[in-house]
């Protein structure tokens, strides 16, 4: 957002000085300079200035302009700046008397540009006045397609082809607001989508109704990122005091209750971003209205009945949004997993530091007592309230002390609720959703995977029934729950191997190298255990569910080689972060790129093997294999004499592995025969050998704690996981 004085310069006479004037006047209006080098240019000598001009005007106004070289081109860009400063101060003064954008008392107005966006006047329009013109211009043509015979709008665009063109200004405030504007506000708007269902709704010949969900779903997630992009745009719905008042009037006023199903849906867009006081207002409201916790599919097309609880006998509540959700809090919540602030805001409306602690206030208190006790729509509330926990989780990584506190007790709070949940009733988004909570306590498990105990979480912190060892099989648990879903299982394992690696980012020496790949391998042991205790339970499952959970773990250790291997050979940056911050959303796996995770078929990717190649490679990479003969052709080459492709002698004698990141079959087979080869002799400091024994020992430390010392499973562990 940049920012102007509504006072700029007044036109003058042709002249350079009048220019020079003008421009400054027009320039010094502005917080920030929007055309770079301004000030800088105007602070030197300036022609026709008394007492200043010591060249010739012609090389005066050439140093100045850059490349002019006659006054008159000189005096040309002089008001080439002018006219662009003043097209900035007249958007600003355009946006702000719209009510789109803020206004101050202090005569400031403003002006919209989103990050990464170059501030030029082309760019100024087209997120400013143009968005506004465009903004209701789509508006006006979606309701002329949606109430035609056709389907098609009096521009001669389709339903498709108009909410194809609002998806390219979805996140853009100054469009979002003036669609919701041309609707008439969010009553109009909720009513569109409300109205809008049924162009994906058809009837056959037998009369069964039959629903186009994708493209219904497409249609809420762009309408959802226009609404979302509309209550940033520091514009206050006509006749309300705020986004949320206009919001909860729509939803509660008698005859249009069922709005709350068109208003969930666009809470719950995909990455709908919503201001955060919206959705942190509007859920405190919400959360008071009653709810029996009817599931989403057994919602019909229209709140009309005889008799309700709530809305009394004979009611109509108007028209609803099939297979949506009724809840009141599922969608505020679902917005909450987008927007950590929101999240934090509500989880953690009030409290203090006490000793070292974050003590909750009774508001907070009272809040979670209501929501681990409300009842939940059955089928997907808790995927709204798993990703608020989800948004609590990344307030962690703040770097104020309170504020990481708060939201650590939250996390607590989560993770004791999760565990008490019966398995039966996760959903695939709420494992999504869990995985990055324990992404986000990534420190923690690590020292769950040595033997210890998560104690910087504070689980049943008030319950002294519990002891450390309930710590550890609750976070334990969790990870068993989720495992099996595939973006989960990534999530989970990127973030264990970033934290497992984070006391040795870089390695000079054979003890780092080895503690490196012990704690790795701790780790990876620990996460295989699980695994294999997951897959055993799910012997009696359906083939389809059982092969889904085998590729979700087989992608948790191929994301965790991945993420060692982007510090030996470069891809799956994506996957790897400092520990330290945190993570909002999980990954998703079917959206990474080759150079996130280069391959997730490789066999035996996350086996202790594969490990031992990286470890190998690392070694080599930072010299700690010092003996020249190590790298005789001989050992590097393959069985018909070509060298190998992944290794490059360098000038100085020394050698470069470059593996492939995962190592394939091939390169790992390879590199150990190396390894076997150089032996001792060229080993001398047994460097290799202590990685291998660095990463066989943590491996078999993390499976001991799931698995006993016999390795076969069942409760013979120190940990012990509750599996329903």
């Amino acid at each position: 957002m940049r920012a102007a004085s509504a006072g700029g310069g007044s036109r003058g006479d042709d002249d350079a000085e009048t220019e020079r004037s003008e421009l400054y006047n027009l320039s010094a209006s502005w917080d920030e300079e929007p055309v770079e080098g301004v000030e800088e240019m105007l602070s030197g000598g300036v022609p026709y200035a008394p007492g200043h001009a010591t060249t010739s005007s012609s090389s005066a106004f050439s140093a100045f302009a850059g490349t002019s070289t006659t006054m008159s081109d000189a005096i040309g860009g002089l008001q080439q700046i002018v006219d662009d400063l003043q097209t900035r101060l007249d958007e600003a003064i355009a946006m702000n008397d719209s009510g789109i954008t803020f206004g101050s008392t202090d005569g400031t107005v403003c002006y919209y540009l989103p990050d990464g966006v170059e501030d030029t006047v082309a760019n100024v329009k087209a997120y400013n006045s143009q968005s506004l013109g465009d903004g209701a211009k789509d508006a006006e043509a979606l309701q002329q397609a949606r109430g035609s015979r056709d389907g098609v709008s009096e521009d001669g665009r389709t339903v498709e082809q108009i909410l194809d063109e609002m998806a390219k200004h979805q996140d853009v405030p100054a469009y979002g607001a003036a669609v919701v504007q041309a609707f008439g506000g969010v009553d109009g708007y909720l009513d569109n989508l409300l109205e809008l269902q049924w162009k994906y709704n058809t009837i056959d010949r037998d009369g069964v109704l039959h629903v186009d969900h994708e493209g219904l779903d497409g249609a809420v997630n762009v309408l959802g990122r226009v609404l979302a992009s509309a209550t940033r745009s520091g514009m206050v719905p006509e006749g309300f005091a705020s986004w949320s008042d206009a919001m909860y009037e729509s939803v509660t006023v008698k005859g249009h209750r069922g709005r709350m199903l068109a208003l969930n849906a666009l809470l719950a867009a995909d990455d709908a971003v919503y201001e955060t006081a919206t959705l942190v207002d509007l859920a405190d409201r919400l959360e008071d209205l009653p709810f029996d916790g009817a599931a989403a599919s057994s919602t019909p097309d229209s709140y009309r009945g005889w008799y309700d609880d709530d809305y009394g006998v004979l009611y109509d509540e108007g028209k609803a949004l099939r297979d949506y959700s009724m809840d009141p809090l599922y969608g505020v919540t679902m917005a909450m997993g987008n927007n950590p602030q929101a999240a934090f805001r509500y989880l953690n409306p009030d409290g203090e530091m006490s000793r070292g602690q974050w003590v909750p206030g009774e508001q907070t208190e009272a809040r979670w007592k209501l929501l681990t006790g409300r009842e939940w729509d059955s089928e997907v509330g808790l995927d709204g309230f798993t990703a608020a926990m989800a948004g609590v989780s990344a307030m962690r990584g703040s770097g104020d002390d309170e504020t990481a506190a708060a939201a650590t007790w939250s996390v607590a709070r989560s993770m004791e609720f999760a565990y008490d949940l019966p398995f039966e009733n996760y959903t695939e988004a709420m494992k999504e959703n869990l995985s990055v909570v324990l992404a986000n306590t990534a420190e923690e498990g690590v020292d769950v995977a040595n033997g210890g105990y998560p104690n910087g979480l504070g689980l049943y912190r008030d319950d002294d029934s519990k002891t450390d060892d309930d710590d550890r099989n609750l976070y334990t648990t969790l990870i068993y729950r989720l495992i099996d879903n595939e973006n989960a299982a990534a999530t989970i394992s990127s973030a264990f191997a970033n934290a497992a690696m984070a006391e040795y980012p870089t390695v000079t020496t054979r003890e780092q190298l080895e503690a490196k790949y012990r704690e790795v391998g701790t780790v990876c042991g620990y996460l295989n255990a699980i695994s294999s205790e997951r897959l055993t339970d799910l012997k009696k499952a359906s083939t389809a569910e059982r092969k889904a959970a085998e590729e979700a773990m087989g992608t948790m250790f191929t994301v965790m080689t991945t993420v060692v291997g982007a510090g030996v050979s470069g891809p799956g940056a994506k996957l790897a972060w400092d520990v330290g911050k945190t993570v909002a959303k999980p990954i998703m796996v079917d959206q990474l790129t080759p150079d996130d995770l280069p391959d997730v078929d490789v066999p035996d990717a996350g086996s202790p093997s594969s490990l031992e190649s990286q470890a190998y490679a690392e070694a080599v990479n930072q010299g700690l294999i010092t003996e020249p003969e190590a790298f005789n052709p001989e050992y590097l080459q393959d069985d018909s004499g070509q060298p190998h492709s992944w290794c490059t002698i360098n000038p100085d004698g020394t050698a470069t592995f470059n593996l492939d990141n995962p190592p394939t079959s091939e390169q790992d087979v390879h590199i150990h025969s190396w390894a076997n080869d150089i032996g001792p002799e060229h080993d001398p400091e047994d460097v290799l050998g202590n990685a291998d024994r660095g990463i066989n020992t943590g491996v078999g430390k993390g499976q001991r704690l799931v698995q006993g010392s016999d390795g076969e499973g069942g409760k013979d562990g120190d940990i012990t996981i509750k599996r329903d």
